[in-house]
C-alpha cells in the first residue's frame, strides 16, 4: 500500500466450490446485497466480516456498515442468529441444513470507493474485506462468486478468474477478498510485457477522462517491465489496474494478488509513475513473499511484524528504481527524489527514540504507516537504499538487493510459508558474502543514525544541512560533468570531460581528465561552502572502482 499527496490474476479454483457468493449492487439504496452459502453446514456456522485489510495495519469498523443480516435454509426457512461479538454472526441450524446467509452493505466509501464500498447510479467498487463474511470454518475453501448487475451496460473488472458460466473463481476466502470488484461504467485499455496481459481500468464519477489515458497506458507499461525483468516471470495470468479518477477520504493505492486500486486526482497533469511501480513491486514483495504472520490472515485482530518497512519501504525504494529503470524518468530525478527522502528521515523526532522495527509493530495504534513522525515507509526505503549499497560494495557489484528479492521470492513466495521475524538478515548475509548482520541492526534496531557513509561505497556523497563542504566547482552525473561553477569554466574544465581520477586536497583538486580519448590533468580551487538541507549526490571525487560501483546501480 502507500500513501500520497498531489499538488494539484488471481489463481482458478477448483471446479467445485465449497462456498458459494452472490453480490447484487442496488444503485436506488447505495447498498450491495451478498449472500454467502456453504455447501455443507454443520449444527452451528459462524459468519464473520474482518476486523481489518490486509495491506493497511490499521482497524476497520465494516461491520457497522452491515444491516438486514439473516439466514435460511434451503427450503426457505428462517434459522435463529446469535450475535457472537460485534463482527461474529452464529447460525444454529440442529437440522444440519444448506445454509445461505444474505445482508446489505452501504455503499457510502467517499470518493469511488477505497477500503470500502461505493455504489453510483452507473457504477459500483466493492473492496472484499468490506463486503465478504467468511464462514469461520471455511476460510481455505474453494470459493465461487456470482454477480448479479442491474442491466446490460455495467461492465466487471477484477483480477478473479472468470469460468465459463460466468461466475468468479478463487482458491480460498484470502484470494476471493484480496480481487477488488470494480463495476459499471468505465474506460479499458489493455498491454502486454512478454506473455503477460494487463488490463488497466479508469473510473470517474461523471465519466470525464482528463488524463490523456493512452499516455498513462504506456506509461504504466513501462514501469511494470522492469519488476517482470527483475523476478524473471510474474505469478499471474492477468494484472489489472484500477484507477479512480477521485479522491474520497484516501489518496494513493492499495495492492492485491494480481491487481491495484489507486485514487488519484482527476488530472492531466498528477504524477503516479512511482505509485504505480510502488502498487506493482508488491505483486512479489509481500504478496508472494511475505511475513509468516501476513497470510493465512488472522482477521480477527491486529497482526503485528516488525518487517513492515521490508513490505513497504524497500518496496517505495524500488518504486524509485523501477521508475528510472524504466526510463520514466532520469538519474537527475532520482537523486532528488531520494534526496528528499533523507530529509524527511531525518526531520523526523522519533527515529531518536524508536527503531524501525518497533514503528512497525507500533503503526497499529498510529494510523497505519509508522508511530508519531516516524513513517516507516520512509524509513524503510532509506533502509533499502543502505542496504543495497552495502550489498554491492561486499561484493564488489557482484550482487545488489535484487539479488536479495530474487532469493527470498524463491524461498517464501506462495503457498510456502512465509518468513519468520529475523528471516531477511540471514538471506542478506548471504547474498553479501558476509555478515552484514551490524549494519542490519544499526538500521531496523536501533535509534542510532542510519549509516550514511555506505553510500560512499557506490560512488555517492551526502552533504549535511549547515555543515561546511568543499566544492571543487563541479557534479557529475555517471561520471559526465552535469553542472559547472564559473571557477570550473574558467579552469577550462567542459561539459564532455569525464573524470577519470582525482586526488585533494585542503586548497585544490587535481583532476585527470579524458578529453576526447586524451587524457590531462587541470586544478581546480576549492571553495568552502553550506548547503541548506541534505543533500544526495554523485562524489565527484569517487575512485574509479566507486564510479564503476556507481555505473553498476544506475544501469537499466
Amino acid at each position: 500500500m502507500r500513501k500520497i499527496v498531489f499538488a494539484f490474476a488471481c489463481l482458478p479454483a477448483l471446479a467445485a466450490a465449497d462456498v458459494s457468493y452472490t453480490l447484487t449492487p442496488n444503485p436506488a439504496a447505495k447498498t450491495v446485497t451478498v449472500t454467502v452459502t456453504p455447501d455443507a453446514s454443520g449444527p452451528a456456522e459462524v459468519f464473520r466480516i474482518p476486523a481489518w485489510c490486509p495491506g493497511f495495519y490499521s482497524i476497520k469498523n465494516y461491520q457497522n456498515k452491515l444491516s438486514g443480516v439473516k439466514a435460511s435454509a434451503e427450503d426457505g426457512s428462517l434459522l435463529t442468529i446469535e450475535k457472537v461479538d460485534s463482527r461474529g454472526w452464529r447460525v444454529l441450524n440442529p437440522d444440519n441444513k444448506k445454509v445461505t446467509l444474505s445482508y446489505q452493505v452501504l455503499g457510502d466509501d467517499p470518493g469511488l470507493g477505497f477500503f470500502g464500498v461505493n455504489v453510483r447510479e452507473d457504477k459500483a467498487f466493492v473492496n472484499g474485506p468490506a463486503a465478504f463474511m467468511y464462514v469461520e470454518s471455511k476460510l481455505t475453501e474453494p470459493t465461487r462468486l456470482k454477480i448479479n448487475v442491474p442491466n446490460s451496460k455495467w461492465d466487471i473488472a477484477t483480477g478473479l478468474t472468470k469460468e465459463e458460466d460466468g461466475r468468479f473463481s478463487a482458491s480460498g476466502y484470502d484470494e476471493l477478498i484480496d480481487c477488488p470488484l470494480q463495476l459499471g461504467t468505465m474506460a479499458r485499455r489493455s498491454f502486454k510485457v512478454g506473455e503477460h496481459p494487463f488490463e488497466v481500468v479508469f473510473a470517474s464519477p461523471d465519466n470525464q477522462y482528463r488524463p490523456n489515458l493512452d499516455a498513462q497506458t504506456e506509461m504504466i507499461k513501462k514501469v511494470s517491465e522492469p519488476a517482470i525483468a527483475l523476478f524473471g516471470g510474474a505469478p499471474f495470468k492477468r494484472y489489472v489496474y484500477i484507477f479512480h479518477l477521485a479522491v474520497g477520504d484516501f489518496s494513493g493505492g492499495l495492492e492485491h494478488r494480481s491487481s491495484t486500486v489507486m485514487s488519484v486526482p482527476n488530472s492531466a497533469h498528477a504524477d503516479i509513475a512511482t505509485l504505480v511501480a510502488h502498487e506493482f513491486f508488491h505483486t512479489w514483495n509481500v504478496k508472494q513473499m511475505r511475513p509468516k504472520v501476513l497470510g493465512p490472515f488472522d482477521y480477527t485482530q491486529p497482526v503485528r511484524t516488525g518487517n513492515l518497512w521490508f513490505a513497504e519501504g524497500v518496496t517505495d525504494y524500488y518504486a524509485q528504481i523501477m521508475t528510472y529503470r524504466g526510463y520514466v524518468a532520469d538519474a537527475g530525478w532520482l537523486a532528488e527524489s531520494l534526496t528528499q527522502q533523507v530529509n524527511q528521515l531525518q526531520s523526523s523526532v522519533n527515529r531518536k527514540s524508536t527503531t524501525l522495527e518497533e514503528a512497525c509493530r507500533k503503526t497499529w495504534e498510529s494510523g497505519g504507516f509508522g508511530f508519531g513522525d516516524l513513517d516507516y515507509y520512509n524509513k524503510g526505503l532509506i533502509a533499502g537504499l543502505l542496504l543495497d549499497a552495502a550489498i554491492r560494495d561486499a561484493t564488489k557489484g557482484q550482487k545488489s538487493l535484487d539479488d536479495v528479492m530474487r532469493l527470498m521470492n524463491d524461498r517464501y513466495r506462495l503457498p510456502k510459508p512465509g518468513f519468520e521475524e529475523d528471516g531477511i538478515r540471514p538471506v542478506i548475509n548471504e547474498v553479501a558474502g558476509r555478515d552484514l548482520s551490524a549494519t542490519y541492526n544499526r538500521i531496523a534496531r536501533s535509534t542510532q543514525e542510519v549509516p550514511y557513509e555506505l553510500l560512499a561505497g557506490i560512488g555517492l556523497r551526502l552533504r549535511a544541512p549547515n555543515a561546511e563542504y568543499l566544492d571543487a566547482g563541479f557534479r557529475t552525473q555517471n561520471s559526465k560533468v552535469v553542472s559547472l561553477t564559473e571557477a570550473a569554466f574558467e579552469a577550462g574544465l567542459g561539459r564532455d570531460d569525464e573524470i577519470v581520477g582525482a586526488s585533494i586536497s585542503a586548497k585544490s583538486a587535481e583532476l585527470t581528465v579524458k578529453r576526447g580519448g586524451e587524457e590531462f590533468t587541470m586544478a581546480l580551487p576549492i571553495v568552502a561552502r553550506q548547503s541548506s538541507q541534505w543533500l544526495l549526490e554523485e562524489d565527484p571525487l569517487a575512485t574509479a572502482s566507486r564510479r564503476r560501483q556507481l555505473a553498476l546501480w544506475l544501469k537499466r
